[in-house]
């Protein structure tokens, strides 16, 4: 039996574009190996995923005494003047019971508005007011004791909820509807709450 010499020499060849290849003598072997693929991993795939559900808002709030709110002011007094003028003498303002409770996930921007119940507004020391039947008033929404603008909407905290009143403000001295002593006068408005 003869005896089989293995010779080993390692032979490191440089080829254009960066390829490094190595061979092994003797035993045949070789091998070929890219810079770019030392780094490469694998191949790359995306993938989009769409996810869907809905919303579920299950909170609520209701204003504590029913449906209906009256609010009166009992007798107004206006002074006659000249040529049909009249002036309003006193204050009236009176409180606007909004009570409420809320339940569920209450949670998010909880708002209040005002809003004339015919759409109609009127304008008095730049601030939109609910215009009553005979013209010479107006009622005033006062948040907190400031006023606010009629059919905007307004942020609450349901922890510490508002004071709301309303008080008359005279916006003609032009008695043009011919009230006289006796005569009633009436504006109707809707108090929205809602999570906007």
């Amino acid at each position: 039996m003869k005896n089989i010499t293995w010779f080993e020499s390692m032979l490191s060849l440089k080829l254009g574009g960066g390829v490094r290849c190595m061979t092994t003598m003797g035993m045949l072997f070789f091998s070929c190996m890219s810079p770019a693929a030392l780094g490469n991993t694998g191949s790359t795939y995306d993938l989009n995923i769409n996810i869907d559900g809905t919303i579920v808002a299950n909170g609520s709030c209701q204003f504590n005494n029913g449906g209906s709110l009256t609010v009166d002011f009992g007798e107004v007094r206006l002074k006659a003047g000249t040529s049909n003028s009249v002036t309003m003498e006193g204050s009236y303002r009176k409180p606007i019971a909004s009570d409420f409770k809320c339940s569920g996930d209450s949670a998010g921007l909880l708002q209040m508005q005002l809003s004339s119940t015919g759409g109609s507004y009127k304008t008095y020391n730049g601030v939109q007011i609910l215009d009553t039947d005979k013209g010479i008033v107006g009622v005033e929404l006062l948040v907190n004791g400031a006023p606010q603008n009629m059919g905007s909407w307004f942020t609450i905290d349901q922890d510490n909820p508002p004071a709301l009143e309303a008080e008359l403000v005279q916006t003609s001295t032009t008695n043009s509807n011919n009230v006289v002593s006796g005569d009633t006068f009436t504006a109707s408005g809707t108090l929205t709450m809602a999570f906007n």
